[in-house]
């Protein structure tokens, strides 16, 4: 789920290239490398922390994993964890 963000990094060996796990075999890779759109590359730290001028959600990680925590009631990242999910079909 975060290869796409990461690979948007600077510092990300793929240079915004990068293979997605779907469906992977250890043998034969399944799926095709992709290459992520960005204008300009930010740095890890700005993707991972911020700040974000992106209405996309691309940048500020740790950011939104706070702001999810705080609408919920939540302050431990373990307790955060153990939220139990309900879906409706």
């Amino acid at each position: 789920m975060l290869g796409a963000p990461l690979a948007i990094a600077a510092e990300a060996p793929g240079r915004g290239w990068y293979w997605p796990s779907a469906a992977a075999h250890p043998s034969l890779p399944r799926g095709a490398a992709l290459q992520v759109a960005f204008d300009e590359r930010p740095s890890l730290e700005r993707v991972l922390t911020g700040p974000s001028d992106d209405p996309y959600g691309s940048l500020n990680f740790v950011g939104g994993l706070r702001r999810a925590m705080a609408k919920s009631g939540y302050s431990d990242l373990k307790e955060f964890q153990k939220v139990g999910l309900s879906v409706r079909a």
